[in-house]
Formats: structure tokens, C-alpha cells, sequence
């Protein structure tokens, strides 16, 4: 797509073109909002048109997005107008050194510098875990005042082979629509690496490769492997090397080791990390010297110079040369590896990591799109557990490990569970719901359970009942307990507010109880066997001495990891990572937080869909339709403006953001005269409900504040009590509160007589998920007082009055129909249950029939915020539903990074006196 000066892309006007390729065009262009010159890369049409390719375009570009160093070209932002895709970039002023290298070779004094700054782009890069894939000349920029720029990190998207020039000279990029598969040819053939000319998979080294093709051009002017067409350029790379005489004369010995290096076939033998290369350009004099390097050493073999060279290295390294203040060589080396997830799997949300790691480090659990996977690092593959995918609220969480790495504990379906990693059915331990935080497994063979808001438990590894061994108070959460070497001390997090930054890493005596607080300010606290507690803060992982038998901290913390992620969709969560106790570490990477791509579709009593026109998919939870039924109200996380609550006008298909505050505002209900909304935010530092105008208009309003995490369910059709859900009442569990909205006037009024909340159903169980029938006669909720979650119906307001089971085998998510006359529910696996009520004050209902199955919309009450997932028409014969896309949208595709002997860069790091 070719365009003309004065063209437009949203707030861009574009200039005048800077180039053309197989993989787009690259224009500058003027922004109007911030005045500015900006580099804009326009998707080709080839690929515009393929909503896959597409798709990873804008994913790549977010990924990159996290890239902040002096020696990369930013990237702004992405622009989407008119089906045009536009990369908005840094524009960088100045030659690409594939001009500079043209001109001849570049005299060691220059090329050194110019190295260097590549060098540190990519390490910068790497430590991100972010490859570049395709560097070569004509991806660097050297400005006018000597700043190098590495360009196009990873943005090369796919184009076929066929119909290029295969010209030595110009040489294109070869790409292939898989881009990270094995089998698959990435970069431009003078510099790929010799395993990415046999199809296999790129990783670092790679990059090292090609930064040593470039360093030997800078030198000698010309390319390292050279070839005619494609064919020869890649043979040349399998199997020849290049002409180490051609460089000149007074490159001194420990560069020409660092070429080598770079360039040895085999990457494991290869320099690993460009790390190196910077400590040898730092203290090349100290080395050429110590090796006695002169103009001659050109006519040494160059393995032999390389030995001496290498020598030199070790025996400057171990004496200390020249006081260079090195930390001692771990005694295993440290070793990171990425395995990125398959498109088509997301990693169940929650507050408790979704990964874990057997003892010895020979294995992973992970819970991913309603199933529990098991990776022996020996195979290639994860292999999902048989016998464990249940959908929605119910899927497999909170995996750990047995202490011997024989079983694997669980979570699903209202049950703690272990299945043996060998196969065979799993085995239930007791019951438990919601879901516990975390959990893990002692040598004693006891679990110990963070149950959030219930404190914590413990249970046999054989199974038994539950015993509660922590108690907190209301609005205090508990998570991630351990037991210490002693086997008396239970070490663990406490919640204290909204925010687990303001979280407290504490011990407990399990004899006396007495507690005693070891970190303000962190998460997910863990003891390791090297003598150091590691906790979460923000997105780094802290780490700091710590004497289990004193029970103090000695010393100040160090962030050792950064980049960790949170909670999907959580401005203050615990971290996704696990760790081993022989020194394995495994974390999620803050970019691959997946935000689900969710579509809102109508649904009819048959079950046939019908999409919402002009509804972008997003990651809807709670839709609510307004009584009327002229308007939505929908809440959902967008990445740039955070959680927050829209009005949509179903006639006129526009939408309207009706909260602005940065913090998470979830769970809208109306009013019954469609005039406000309720919801639930934090934005006062506490849990608390609001309400404010559904146009727009007029002021928020605070209903109720609470210490516990509170939900409102339901408003009586005269307007005067709102029913809502308290995360904990004062005898556990959640509960179901009344609270009096009216000060005696008909319905709601801006001059508001609050009441007091009172108790509505209150007992050590869950309850949750309310909604009242359209006469006010009747509260319908969902329980698990039997074990499992069901449906019951009692009189309203005097709820003492009679109870009644509604549903069969399970139920949740009760909603009445509008004419009294139905109530419907979800059954265990998503399908919409439709029950018959009679007239009448005395309570009689028919028998429950399924109308359709449900298992592809989101359910689940517990997964997203105790409140419905789902609303119904006020004819009854529709519903809006909520549909899960095909694949996530995220700003990468979910990674894991794994970390062998983390222990020895942590002893390092933060040493233990």
C-alpha cells in the first residue's frame, strides 16, 4: 500500500517515504497531537488481510513495546485506521550501517564503539527474553553523533521465499508464517545462524551468531558467508568458514577470539551470552597484552590464538588482573529457557500461581484453558493429566507436588484432589470451596492450605477432614503458608487491605500462636534451603537473608528477578512464580498476562447464537441488561484504561464509559428504574459498593464500605433494598447482607437515608450470587452448604421462613425471568436450566429442563467475582451470553521462563553471612 505525502492514519500525517520491502513500507510522518516526527511501518496488504498474521503483528509490537534502552528504536505505539495497521516508531535520524560498511571497511577505533552499543541492545533485549531474530546491517542506524540504534526487533512478519531476488547482495528476509516452529527459516541468509538455516528453532545464540557476521563486516568490508543465490549463502554457513586472513592486521587477539567465538557452528561450544563480548572490549588491552599480541599474530592458526587467547582469559579471571573485582564462577552453571505456550492456551487466572515445581526439578504442573498439564523436562511436550478437565469455575487450579514428586495435589470442581504421575484416576482429599490460594505439600505428608479470608488449613496427604491452624480476621487474607524447618512455624502472607503491596510476609507459632511480622510490604513470602526468604513486590522478586532460627531477616532485600507477573487483570496481585527446592526457578513474565478475548452474543431458548453487532471482543464478566432492555451494562479489563464499567445503547450499537477511576470498578446492577448503576470498586482503599446515574451525569456516590470483598447482587423492585454479598461474615464464609437504600420516599433518592446492613443468610458456608423475583416475594442464591454449589429459593425479606432446593446435581447463577414465572440457572457444566414457578404466596415450582448446553460460555461464580456471568431479556427469550474467542489477546503469547541452578546466581547475588 503505497501512500502519498499529505495521506493520513489516524493522528499521523505522513511525510515522505523512508523505504520499501518485502515486510512493508516505512514512511515518516508527522504527529499531530504530539508534534513530532514519527516512523510509521505499514503492514503489507498481503498480511493486512490475515487476521492470524495480523493478530501476532499487534502482539509482537506490544511485546516490544517493554523495551526501554538507549540502544533500541522505540516503539510508540500501534495504529489501526480504516483496516490500515500502522507500527508507530522512533524515528531515528542518520546512516544504516549497511551504508557505512559500503563505503569499505571501518577502521577498529570506529567499529569498536558501534559494536559495543549492538552488543548492549541485545543483551538488553535478551535479558527480557525477547530474540532479535534478523539482525544485520541495514537493521542498524548510527546517528551523527555516533548513537547506534538496533531497528526491527522481531517485526519481520511472514512472507514466502518464492518471487524474491536471491541475489548474494540483497539477500531478503525469509520468513515463514510459523515463526518460533522448529522447521522454519527466519533472518536474511548472509547472517543467519547454522541452526536457523537447518529449520530449527532460533534462541540467543542466534543473535550472537549474527552479531559476529556483522563485527567481521565492520572490519573487513565484507560479508563472512558469502554465496551467489540462497542456496550457496547457506551452504557456506553449514559448511564453510570465514577468511580470518582478511582481517586486518591490528585487530588484536582477544577481538579476533570474540569473532570466533561468535561464529563456532556448533552453539553450544558458542559464546552464550554478549555479556562476554562487553567484558572483553572493557579489558581487551589487558588482554592483548597479557597474550603478547603484536601485527603478526595474523599468520598463528586461529585456533591456536584462540587457545592462547583463551588462557590468557582464565588465568587474568582467577588471579584477579589488574584488580578486577569479579564475583566467584557459580559452582553449576545458570541456565535460562523460555517454552512458550501454544496460541489456543491461557493459564487459568486466580490468586495463586498456576505452575509449580516438583523438589528435585525434574518436572512442571501447570493449569492451563480448563486442564492440568504435566512436563517431564526430558520431553519435549506438556501431556495433559487424564481424567481432569472440568470447564469454567470448576477447572483444575492450585497444582503442587507431593515432597517425593510422585503425586500432584489439585484443585476442581469444590474438591482438593492428587492424581499420581504415572496415570490412574484422581483421587479425592476432602472438599473445599472456593478454591484455596495456594496450597503445599510438607514431608510429614500434611497439605497446608491459604484459604484467603478463612485463614488456614491442613489436611492429611491421604485425606481426611479439614482443620483450620491460622484464623484471621475480618478482611484479612491468608496465603502461601510454609512450614519451617522446625515443623512448628507456619511462615505465610497476610492481607491486611485491598493492595498486597501493603501485604505482610509473618510467622506463626502452630503451639502457641503467637505472631510475628518479617516483611512490610511484600507477598508470597518463601524460605529456601540457601538461607534467604524471597517474596513479591510489584513485579520483581526480592530476596534477603533470613535465619529460620531466630526467625529474622538479616540484612537489606535485593530485587533479583524483575518482570514477574501478576494476577490477570490485577493492579496489585501475588506473583506467578514457583521454586524448587534444589534451585528451580519457573515464573510467569509480565508479558504474557493473557487478557481473554470474549464476544457477547445472544442466545434463544434453542441455543442458537446471534452476535452483537459492532461488539469488539474484550474480557466481559458481568453483562447486566437494563429493565428496559434498550441498554447494556458491561464490565470488562481493557489494557490501556483498566477495569471500569460501559453503557452500551443496544439500538444505536455505541458505547459509553461510565467509570473513570483508575482503579477496578466490577459487578454493575441496576436500579429498578434503569436510572443507576451499583458496582463495586477499591478506589477509597477499602472494598466498597457505589452508585452514581447510568447517563453519565451527576456524581458517584458511596453506598457501603466494608472491610471484606463485597458484591452487590440484586435491588428490590421498589427500589428500597439492595441485597449484596460480604466477602466474610462474622462466622465465616460469604454471606448475604440486606441493606436499606430509601429513607421512607418512594423508591431511591439522591437524598439518601442509609441504613444499617444487616444479616440476610449467614452461615460458615458460601453464599452468593442473589436475585430477587420481579414481586419481591422471593430471594433465590446459590449455596454449598451441601458440599457442592446449588441453587435455593427463600422468602423475602423474612428469609427464616422456609428454604428450598431448586436445582439438581449442582447449580449456580440463579436469574429470574421477568414475568415471575421461571427462574433459570447454570448446571456443573455451563448449561442453562430452565425451572417452572408457581403463583402465588406458598412456593411451588415444576421440574428443571435444560434449554441448551453452555459449556463454550463463561460461568463460574467463584472464577469471576461471585456475581453472574450472564442476564436474560425481559420477554424471557433471550439471553446474553458470553463466548470465549478462539485465541487470547495479549500483549505476547504466554511464556514460561525457567531458570536451572537459580540458586547459585541468588547465592551470588545476595550473600548469606
Amino acid at each position: 500500500m503505497a501512500l502519498s505525502p499529505g495521506a493520513r492514519i489516524g493522528p499521523y500525517g505522513i511525510v515522505s517515504a523512508l523505504g520499501a520491502g518485502g515486510m512493508g513500507e516505512v514512511y515518516r510522518a508527522r504527529d499531530s497531537r504530539l508534534g513530532r516526527d514519527v516512523a510509521l511501518k505499514i503492514l503489507p496488504d498481503l498480511f493486512a488481510a490475515d487476521p492470524e498474521r495480523v493478530a501476532r503483528f499487534q502482539r509482537e509490537a506490544k511485546t516490544l513495546a517493554s523495551l526501554n534502552h538507549p540502544n533500541i528504536g522505540g516503539i510508540h505505539g500501534l495504529e489501526e485506521t480504516d483496516g490500515v495497521t500502522a507500527i508507530v516508531m522512533e524515528l531515528v535520524e542518520g546512516e544504516d550501517l549497511a551504508g557505512c560498511i559500503a563505503r569499505g571497511a571501518i577502521p577498529l577505533d570506529d567499529a569498536l564503539p558501534i559494536a559495543r552499543q549492538i552488543a548492549e541492545a541485545l543483551v538488553a533485549a535478551h535479558e527480557q527474553g525477547i530474540i532479535h531474530r534478523d539482525l544485520k546491517p541495514a537493521n542498524v542506524k548510527v546517528r551523527d553523533d555516533g548513537t547506534v540504534k538496533v531497528l526491527d526487533f522481531g517485526l519481520a512478519k511472514p512472507m514466502e521465499v518464492a518471487g524474491v531476488s536471491s541475489s548474494g547482495s540483497q539477500l531478503p528476509t525469509i520468513t515463514s508464517p510459523a515463526m518460533t516452529q522448529a522447521g522454519v527459516i527466519l533472518g536474511t541468509a548472509a547472517y543467519m545462524a547454522p541452526e536457523q538455516a537447518k529449520g530449527r528453532p532460533a534462541d540467543k545464540r542466534s543473535d550472537v551468531w549474527a552479531f559476529g557476521c556483522v563485527f567481521y563486516e565492520m572490519l573487513t568490508g565484507r560479508r563472512a558467508f558469502e554465496g551467489e543465490d540462497v542456496s550457496d549463502t547457506l551452504a557456506a554457513i553449514l559448511r564453510g568458514d570465514p577468511d580470518w586472513k582478511a582481517l586486518p592486521a591490528d585487530v588484536p587477539l582477544p577481538i579476533r577470539t570474540v569473532i570466533a567465538g561468535c561464529l563456532t557452528k556448533d552453539r553450544r561450544q558458542r559464546v552464550a551470552d554478549l555479556s562476554a563480548a562487553l567484558f572483553v572490549f572493557d579489558h581487551r588491552a589487558h588482554l592483548a597484552s597479557a597474550a603478547g599480541s603484536s601485527p603478526r599474530v595474523a599468520r598463528v592458526p586461529l585456533w591456536r590464538r584462540a587457545a592462547v587467547a583463551a588462557t590468557v582469559i582464565f588465568v587474568a579471571l582467577a588471579a584477579g588482573y589488574a584488580g578486577w573485582r569479579l564475583r566467584p564462577a557459580p559452582s553449576r552453571p545458570v541456565m535460562r529457557l523460555a517454552i512458550t505456550m501454544p496460541e489456543h492456551e491461557v493459564f487459568t487466572p486466580g490468586p495463586s500461581a498456576p505452575l509449580a515445581i516438583s523438589r528435585d526439578g525434574t518436572r512442571m504442573a501447570y493449569t492451563a484453558s480448563a486442564r492440568l498439564y504435566l512436563r517431564t523436562f526430558d520431553q519435549l511436550d506438556a501431556t495433559p493429566v487424564v481424567g481432569v478437565e472440568s470447564p469454567g469455575f470448576a477447572s483444575a487450579r492450585v497444582p503442587f507436588f507431593s515432597p517425593d514428586g510422585q503425586w500432584i495435589g489439585f484443585w476442581e470442581a469444590g474438591l482438593l484432589k492428587k492424581v499420581s504421575i504415572s496415570g490412574g484416576a484422581p483421587i479425592t482429599l476432602c472438599a473445599i470451596s472456593p478454591p484455596p490460594y495456594s496450597a503445599s505439600w510438607t514431608p510429614d505428608n500434611t497439605i497446608l492450605l491459604g484459604h484467603g479470608p478463612r485463614g488456614i488449613f491442613r489436611v492429611s496427604g491421604n485425606g481426611g477432614s479439614l482443620e483450620r491452624i491460622v484464623t484471621v480476621e475480618d478482611g484479612q487474607r491468608a496465603h502461601g503458608p510454609q512450614l519451617l524447618p522446625d515443623g512448628r512455624t507456619v511462615l505465610f502472607t497476610l492481607a491486611r487491605t485491598a493492595s498486597w503491596d501493603e501485604a505482610e510476609i509473618v510467622v506463626q507459632s502452630l503451639e502457641s500462636g503467637a505472631r510475628q511480622t518479617i516483611i512490610t510490604g511484600g507477598t508470597d513470602g518463601q524460605y529456601l534451603p540457601t538461607g534467604h526468604l524471597v517474596y513479591g513486590l510489584r513485579n520483581a522478586l526480592m530476596a534477603v537473608p533470613f535465619d529460620p532460627a531466630s526467625l529474622s531477616v538479616r540484612g537489606g532485600p535485593v530485587a533479583i528477578v524483575d518482570g514477574v507477573a501478576r494476577q490477570m487483570g490485577a493492579l496489585s496481585a501475588p506473583l506467578q512464580f514457583a521454586v524448587s527446592a534444589e534451585g528451580f526457578l519457573a515464573y510467569l513474565p509480565a508479558t504474557s498476562v493473557v487478557t481473554p478475548r470474549r464476544s457477547l452474543v445472544w442466545v434463544n431458548r434453542q441455543g442458537r447464537e446471534e452476535a452483537i453487532a459492532g461488539a469488539p471482543l474484550r474480557a466481559y464478566t458481568h453483562p447486566r441488561i437494563s429493565p428496559d432492555g434498550t441498554r447494556l451494562a458491561l464490565d470488562f479489563l481493557d489494557e490501556n484504561q483498566g477495569w471500569d464499567i460501559w453503557i452500551r445503547d443496544s439500538q444505536r450499537a455505541t458505547e459509553t464509559r461510565l467509570t473513570l477511576d483508575p482503579t477496578a470498578d466490577r459487578a454493575p446492577v441496576w436500579t429498578p428504574d434503569g436510572q443507576r448503576i451499583i458496582f463495586s470498586s477499591v478506589r477509597t482503599g477499602r472494598n466498597a459498593l457505589f452508585w452514581q446515574p447510568a447517563n453519565g451525569t451527576g456524581t458517584v456516590e458511596k453506598l457501603l464500605e466494608a472491610d471484606s470483598q463485597i458484591v452487590a447482587n440484586a435491588v428490590s423492585p421498589d427500589g428500597k433494598r439492595l441485597v449484596y454479598r460480604i466477602g466474610s461474615g462474622n462466622v465465616g464464609g460469604s454471606d448475604l447482607m440486606v441493606l436499606d437504600l430509601s429513607d421512607g420516599r418512594p423508591g431511591p433518592s439522591p437524598a439518601l437515608g442509609i441504613g444499617k446492613p444487616r444479616p440476610l443468610v449467614q452461615t460458615s458456608f458460601e453464599e452468593h450470587s442473589a436475585d430477587l423475583s420481579p414481586d419481591g416475594r422471593w430471594l433465590a442464591y446459590q449455596s454449598n452448604s451441601s458440599g457442592t454449589f446449588e441453587v435455593y429459593v427463600r422468602p423475602f425479606p423474612d428469609v427464616a421462613g422456609g428454604q428450598w432446593l431448586v436445582s439438581t446435581a449442582g447449580g449456580s447463577e440463579p436469574r429470574w425471568a421477568a414475568n415471575g414465572q421461571e427462574l433459570f440457572y447454570r448446571d456443573p457444566k455451563g448449561a442453562v436450566i430452565s425451572v417452572p414457578i408457581g403463583p402465588g404466596a406458598t412456593w411451588s415450582m415444576g421440574t428443571p429442563v435444560q434449554l441448551f448446553e453452555g459449556s463454550s460460555f463463561l460461568f463460574g461464580a467463584a472464577l469471576t467475582f461471585n456475581a453472574r456471568t450472564y442476564d436474560v431479556s425481559p420477554d424471557g427469550r433471550r439471553f446474553l451470553m458470553i463466548k470465549n474467542a478462539d485465541a487470547p489477546a495479549s500483549s505476547a503469547p504466554a511464556r514460561i521462563i525457567l531458570v536451572q541452578n537459580w540458586f547459585e546466581e541468588l547465592k551470588a547475588k545476595v550473600p548469606v553471612k
